[in-house]
C-alpha cells in the first residue's frame, strides 16, 4: 500500500479545519484530532486519521452534535457524564478529567459515560491518568460486529479496555480490544492486501477466513475464546448496562447513520493516597527493567506492555508517514467542508 509523507502539523490543522468547518467548536476538534495522531504516531493507524472521515459524515448527517452539551453528574467519588451525542474524544476527556479530579480528592474516582461516540485508543485516556500519577483504566462498548464464544449472531462490540500506571522511566499500558483484533485492524490487512492471521474472524457463514473482506462482513471472534467472551461482556456490563447507554448488540456502527449512545468507563486510583509516588514508580520501574532483563525466547525481545507505541511517539519527528487512501480522504474532506 503506497504511503505519502507530510508535515504533522500541517496534517492536524487540516484535520482540525475539517471539524470545525463542520461547526465544531476549536478546542474540540483540537482535542479530537490531537487523540487521532496520537493513535497514527503509535502505530495504531486503524484508529487513526482514517477515523475522520466516518466521523465527519456522522456530523453532516446530523448523527453526531458538533456543539452538545455534556452534563456531569457528581456524586461523592462517582460520576455520570452524558455525552450529549458529542465526539467521542471530547466526551472522554471530560469523563477522563473528572474522574481524576475525584481520585485526588477521594483516592479513587469512577465515571460512566452515556451518549457519546467512537472516541480513538482506549490507550489515550488510561495514559492520560498514568501521566496524573494514577492508575488509569478506560473501556468503551462498541457496535456489534464478535458473536457469543460459539455463536453466530453479532451480539458483543470489540469493546476495548486499557490500564495504565507510572514507572520511573516508563508507563506500563495495556490496551486492548476483546476481540481477537480490532475491526479497524482488518480494515488496515484490507488496504494493504494482507490476508488475516487464523482465528482472527469468520466469514458470514461462519467459516474461518483470512480474506479481510470476508472477515468485515462477517464475525469477528473473542480473543482467547471463551475468556475474551466473557471480557467483552464485562466491558458492556460496566460501560452501557452501568451507565444507561446501549448494550453493544442495540448500538450502530460507526459508519452507520444512526445515533449510537456509545457507552464508556474509566477509573482513576490515585496512587499518592496509598504510598509516595515517587515509591511507586521506583518500584514499578525496578519491575519493568527485571521482565525486560529476563531471557527471551529465540527471536523475541521482552518489553513492557505500550512500549512499542511509546518509542515510536518518541521517535516520531515533524513528519508523518500516511497511507495515501488515508490522505486523499483528509485531503477530499478538508476540500468539502474547510472555511
Amino acid at each position: 500500500m503506497e504511503r505519502v509523507e507530510i508535515k504533522r502539523e500541517a496534517l492536524a490543522k487540516m484535520a482540525e479545519e475539517v471539524l470545525t468547518g463542520l461547526n465544531v467548536p476549536a478546542a474540540d476538534a483540537a482535542l479530537t484530532v490531537a487523540v487521532l495522531m496520537d493513535a497514527e504516531v503509535s502505530g495504531v493507524e486503524s484508529h487513526g486519521l482514517m477515523r475522520l472521515k466516518a466521523y465527519a459524515d456522522r456530523i453532516a448527517q446530523g448523527v453526531i452534535e458538533a456543539r452538545p452539551e455534556v452534563k456531569v453528574e457528581i456524586n461523592g467519588a462517582v460520576a455520570r457524564v452524558d455525552g450529549g451525542n458529542g465526539l467521542g474524544q471530547v466526551v472522554m476527556a471530560k469523563a477522563t478529567d473528572t474522574a481524576c479530579e475525584l481520585a485526588k480528592k477521594f483516592g479513587i474516582g469512577a465515571v460512566t459515560v452515556c451518549h457519546s461516540n467512537h472516541f480513538g485508543t482506549a490507550a489515550f485516556y488510561a495514559n492520560r491518568l498514568a501521566d496524573a500519577g494514577c492508575i488509569g483504566l478506560a473501556a468503551s462498548m462498541a457496535g456489534p460486529t464478535m458473536a457469543p464464544f460459539g455463536g453466530m449472531d453479532l451480539l458483543l462490540g470489540t469493546n476495548p479496555f486499557a490500564v495504565a500506571f507510572p514507572g520511573a522511566v516508563q508507563t506500563f499500558c495495556g490496551d486492548m480490544a476483546t476481540s481477537a483484533t480490532a475491526k479497524g485492524k482488518i480494515r488496515i490487512f484490507e488496504k494493504k492486501g494482507l490476508p488475516l492471521p487464523p482465528g482472527w474472524a469468520l466469514d458470514a457463514e461462519g467459516n474461518e477466513t483470512t480474506d479481510p473482506a470476508a472477515a468485515i462482513k462477517g464475525i469477528l471472534l473473542p480473543m482467547g475464546g471463551h475468556k475474551g467472551y466473557a471480557l467483552a461482556m464485562a466491558v458492556d456490563a460496566v460501560s452501557a448496562l452501568l451507565s444507561g447507554a446501549c448494550l453493544s448488540c442495540e448500538s450502530a456502527s460507526v459508519f452507520s447513520q444512526k445515533a449510537a449512545n456509545t457507552g464508556h468507563f474509566v477509573v482513576a486510583v490515585d496512587i499518592a493516597h496509598f504510598l509516595p509516588l515517587n515509591e511507586f514508580k521506583e518500584r514499578a520501574q525496578e519491575w519493568f527493567d527485571k521482565i525486560r532483563a529476563s531471557r527471551p525466547r529465540p527471536g523475541f525481545s521482552i518489553m513492557i506492555p505500550g512500549e512499542p507505541e511509546a518509542k515510536k511517539r518518541a521517535a516520531a519527528g515533524d513528519t508523518v508517514s500516511l497511507l495515501s487512501e488515508t490522505m486523499a480522504a483528509v485531503e477530499e474532506y478538508h476540500a468539502r467542508y474547510a472555511k
